[in-house]
């Protein structure tokens, strides 16, 4: 009997510690973790709040200094507790996770609240030493006495630690946690310890560092484990054995497979906390990309299942094979959402071989897509892991992105998906002819416009990537059995990455040209005292390189133009240049000469040829000036708008030499540049011949592209007249040469705020003043960039009006 109770002594200790690990801790999702989209957001607020709250401390307002009026000093019989509830909700809790998180197995609380804890005190120093002790904020005398330090290290690493020991929490231990750092928040406001704004902003610092940790390791929160989901399931009486979760997740929901007690196949679709947040970034993320954003955003998990549930049935209804809803609804201690099917014994057409893939198959695929579409339903994600092939035909399961009463591109997106991914199973032949067999003309042509990467699943895309002209000889091949013209594809992205990166300019420009104007206090006093006479000869100067580099049109091209027309193409230029970058004047210039009756060549080619000589003309002007203005030039001793120039010219510079080595020393990208290039080269060099043939031509274009860049060198040169200052002819070429490659190198419309800055910086350096050096150039960049733009717009609207572009 004494050694029935002493075994028992150790299985009744182990039950104590699974109760108190119970009591403690939460779910662990049999140990697995994830990137939730919830710490996404989470990073993105923190960050923002962080940026917004260093301007307010820098403030002072007169609200938060009311709030602290108001809160302190507490009255002295409980100051004793405000401390106390401060370090209880601080200090204190940061030890009560050190010991719960040592009975996690493996230390992982332990390991990732300490990392936490380190990288938020980090974080905390570095942006104290960048900042300064009180970031900036001015000392007033309502503030005295008062802790104005910023970060507030305490707050900031406690909240630090605790959010990322949460999810390994259980619920009651989560919200004392929260409930004893907010009565800490509210003790050092009250206590003098923090100031609001200054509080707020460290809980965000704390909140940020856990949200980029668990983003980059995964957290255990919203993860129950498949022995977990077994037994809670049956809250939807549905019974499920042999669970585990499926190889491929997609975010914001956990799908499992199983089998039900007759042994067949179920599968499980969980929505967890995290699924909004999922499905909210999701549309978002496709809303910046792409023009088509997706289905419906559903916030609720529980109308996700039942949205997805309803769009299984509505297809089935339409004659379409798809697994058999058994259940939706919510279910477990944490109400999670479930969709339950059953699906036929079958295998995902990602693994399907070629016996598994007859014509007869191929042909069902697509006849499936078409009764989808027959009643409006997209269903947004098809691909080799939703469409299954089976003894009963072709099923398509997983309706989660579906959307009813879909528009025309999306339905198009589906045809195109289908016919990608029967394509990297079965071939570009195979799949075209099941196309030819099934599909008719319209529908075709509709798939193959949006038949490109982005109306693919990522099975597809991968599979893909080692079949790189896969797409282009599915679209061939299906034009050419349907009897159509291969058609353009359509414009699916919202954003390119060219626009992106002339966004990216566009800001740099933004921030340079407040840089500029931020310097120009005295500036304006010189502009105001300026001779207005030598004002009004730069105006003219700064129209007239319009009428030279229309001069330089003229031989650009072979035959003749008329000049008047090629007035107005540059004029209108001015607008271009403005919107588009030298992109958009070079297309439109193409499109000119199209309109003129050159073909298609000729005018790439003229416009290339029109472009290349006004740089040809930059480069021989400053090539000749250089050796005269050299020994003008010397460091700049004011700051502001040079300096930036100054970063920009070397940021420039040293991409321009990274580029230059890698097409150098890397085979594939010197193929590939000489792939893009030599044909226009090519092409470019047998038009100069031509042209080459009529000396009148050359001296046109050489001609005119000069004078273009001289015009531009004396409105500075008159500017600077303007406001008592100059300089030698030579100096000006080398100044306005530099400040163009800039503008040019760096993506801006219009080299907008990068060229200002180029000018200022080359005039400062060959000792003009900062405060004329900005006044003239503002006086140049006013008649050249500024004003015509105006007029620009007047002459394209009517130059379209006429179909000469």
């Amino acid at each position: 009997m004494t050694a029935v109770a002493s075994e028992d002594v150790p299985e009744t200790r182990h039950r104590l510690r699974r109760r108190l690990r119970a009591a403690v801790l939460g779910p662990r999702g049999g140990g697995t973790t994830r990137r939730r989209a919830s710490d996404a957001i989470r990073l993105g607020l923190a960050i923002i709040v962080v940026a917004v709250s260093i301007p307010v401390m820098r403030a002072n307002s007169a609200l938060e200094l009311s709030i602290v009026r108001a809160l302190h000093p507490p009255p002295e019989a409980i100051s004793w507790l405000v401390t106390s509830v401060f370090w209880l909700g601080s200090a204190g809790v940061g030890t009560v996770l050190v010991v719960v998180g040592l009975l996690v197995p493996r230390f992982v609380a332990v390991r990732w609240t300490a990392l936490a804890a380190v990288l938020t005190w980090g974080l905390c120093v570095l942006l104290g030493a960048l900042l300064g002790s009180a970031a900036g904020r001015p000392p007033v005398s309502a503030l005295a006495g008062l802790n104005a330090g910023y970060p507030v290290i305490e707050i900031a690493v406690t909240i630090a630690a605790a959010a990322t020991a949460l999810p390994y929490l259980s619920r009651p231990v989560h919200r004392l946690v929260s409930v004893l750092i907010g009565l800490a928040v509210l003790a050092a406001i009250c206590g003098g310890q923090a100031l609001p704004v200054n509080a707020i902003s460290s809980i965000a610092l704390g909140w940020g560092v856990a949200a980029a940790l668990h983003l980059a390791v995964g957290s255990p929160r919203g993860l129950p484990s498949a022995a977990e989901i077994t037994e809670w399931i049956t809250d939807l009486n549905v019974a499920v054995r042999d669970l585990t979760r499926s190889p491929r997740q997609v975010w914001g929901v956990e799908q499992f497979t199983g089998r039900d007690p007759a042994g067949n196949a179920i599968e499980l679709s969980v929505y967890g906390r995290d699924a909004s947040d999922a499905r909210m970034l999701a549309k978002l993320w496709r809303f910046c990309l792409y023009r088509d954003s997706g289905p419906t955003l559903i916030l609720d998990r529980l109308q996700q299942v039942e949205h997805e549930a309803y769009l299984t049935l509505m297809a089935g209804r339409a004659g379409v094979l798809v697994p058999d809803v058994l259940a939706a609804g919510r279910f477990g201690p944490s109400r999670d959402a479930a969709l339950a099917t059953q699906v036929p014994d079958s295998v995902a057409l990602a693994k399907a071989t070629g016996d598994d893939l007859a014509d007869g198959t191929l042909d069902e695929m697509l006849r499936a897509v078409l009764r989808l579409r027959d009643v409006g339903i997209a269903h947004g994600a098809l691909g080799g892991d939703t469409i299954i092939v089976s003894g009963r035909g072709t099923c398509i399961r997983d309706f989660r992105r579906a959307s009813a009463g879909a528009p025309a591109g999306r339905l198009d997106d589906d045809m195109a998906a289908v016919l990608g991914a029967m394509a990297v199973r079965a071939g570009a032949e195979r799949t075209a002819a099941a196309a030819v067999r099934v599909l008719d003309a319209d529908t075709a042509r509709g798939a193959l416009v949006h038949l490109q990467r982005s109306a693919l699943d990522p099975i597809t895309v991968a599979a893909l990537k080692h079949q790189k002209d896969l797409l282009a000889q599915l679209r061939a091949a299906v034009a050419a059995g349907t009897g159509i013209e291969v058609p353009k594809l359509a414009e699916a992205k919202r954003v390119s990455w060219a626009n992106l990166l002339f966004a990216v300019g566009s800001l740099i420009g933004i921030w340079l040209i407040i840089g500029v104007l931020a310097d120009a206090g005295d500036s304006l006093a010189a502009i105001k005292g300026a001779s207005w006479g030598w004002v009004a000869l730069t105006f003219i100067f700064a129209q007239l390189p319009m009428v030279a580099e229309a001069w330089a049109l003229l031989g650009a091209v072979v035959g003749d133009l008329p000049f008047g027309r090629c007035v107005a193409l540059e004029t209108s230029n001015s607008f271009t240049a403005l919107v588009g970058g030298d992109v958009a004047v070079f297309a439109l210039r193409v499109r000119f000469f199209q309109r003129q009756g050159h073909d298609a060549e000729a005018a790439v080619s003229a416009g290339a040829i029109a472009t290349t000589a006004s740089w040809t003309a930059k480069s021989l002007l400053f090539l000749i000036a250089i050796p005269f203005a050299a020994g003008s030039f010397h460091s700049p001793s004011s700051s502001g708008g040079s300096q930036n120039a100054v970063w920009v010219i070397l940021v420039v510079i040293l991409a321009a030499g990274i580029a230059a080595a890698l097409v150098a020393l890397v085979p594939r990208l010197r193929r590939l540049v000489s792939s893009k290039i030599r044909p226009h080269l090519v092409t470019i060099w047998a038009n100069v011949k031509t042209i080459a043939t009529e000396p009148r031509k050359i001296v046109y274009v050489l001609g005119g592209s000069t004078l273009a860049q001289l015009l531009v060198v004396l409105a500075l040169g008159t500017s600077l007249h303007a406001v008592g200052q100059h300089a030698s002819i030579a100096t000006l070429i080398t100044v306005n040469t530099l400040a163009a490659i800039v503008g040019g190198a760096v993506p801006v419309p219009g080299g907008l705020g990068v060229v200002e800055a180029g000018l200022i910086a080359g005039l400062t350096s060959v000792g003009i003043p900062q405060d004329q050096a900005v006044a003239a150039v503002l006086i140049q960049r006013f008649c050249t960039a500024y004003l015509p733009p105006v007029w620009g717009f007047l002459t394209l609207t009517w130059m379209r009006r006429r179909e000469y572009v």
